[in-house]
């Protein structure tokens, strides 16, 4: 969560070059509301389609890696328990 307060106070400065670096970070850790921010800026003409493409398989290998049986019973369970 520090990583993505980081990357909006770079966006807030205009330092979209370091946003992004924040947001990968992130990412990488699974914060999926910095996948958020990296789409929105997609949308907006301010990150390019590999950068995005980037955050996207981040994203994919950090879900891969906490993937496991329990975690899959405990979301069938519940969504609170949804980690994906």
């Amino acid at each position: 969560m520090a990583r993505s307060n980081l990357g909006i106070q770079e966006m807030k400065a205009y330092n979209m070059d370091r946003a992004l670096k924040h947001y990968m970070i992130a990412i990488s850790s699974g914060d999926s509301k910095s996948l958020d921010m990296i789409q929105k800026l997609y949308k907006y003409c301010r990150v390019s389609k590999d950068d995005y493409t980037k955050a996207l398989r981040l994203y994919q290998e950090y879900l891969g890696e906490i993937k496991s049986v329990q975690r899959d019973k405990a979301a069938a369970f519940s969504d609170e328990y949804r980690y994906y």
